[in-house]
């Protein structure tokens, strides 16, 4: 090694040269920040169309729970129960309850003898409807 690279004041100028700030520049932080704007951009609709078909399917499976209820009241009567606006009154006619109480309302309307139609809406304003025997929507 030559002496002048093993002066102590070059080595001195190197090291100070050469040393970065241990921080982040404005611009790196502008670029990860869109970055994260872009994956938010397509995670959060993604997020809610996951949340809406989950509540969607509890409305549905509530519909199917009740639809067995409704068929054991045709085997009884011949007829299936129809016209009915609110919980209770389903309750009272065929005996269904749905396992959580969490703010979904029923209603069952007529269809003819041949079906009817259940409509299903929860507190968020999702509604579901269903015409049943046929499993089909309405």
């Amino acid at each position: 090694m030559s002496v002048i690279s093993r002066s102590p004041e070059l080595k001195l100028v190197s090291r100070v040269l050469n040393v970065r700030s241990a921080g982040f520049t404005l611009m790196e932080m502008l670029v990860s920040v869109a970055i994260m704007a872009v994956l938010l951009g397509f995670a959060v609709p993604a997020y809610q169309r996951y949340v809406t078909t989950a509540q969607e399917g509890v409305l549905r499976n509530n519909i199917q729970s009740m639809h067995i209820f409704q068929e054991d009241y045709f085997l009884r009567t011949g007829r299936y129960a129809n016209n009915l606006a609110d919980l209770a009154a389903i309750e009272a006619a065929i005996g269904w309850r749905p396992r959580n109480q969490d703010g979904i309302t029923y209603a069952v309307a007529s269809g003819g003898g041949a079906f009817y139609d259940v409509t299903a809406v929860d507190p968020d304003g999702l509604t579901l409807c269903v015409r049943l025997p046929q499993r089909v929507d309405c």
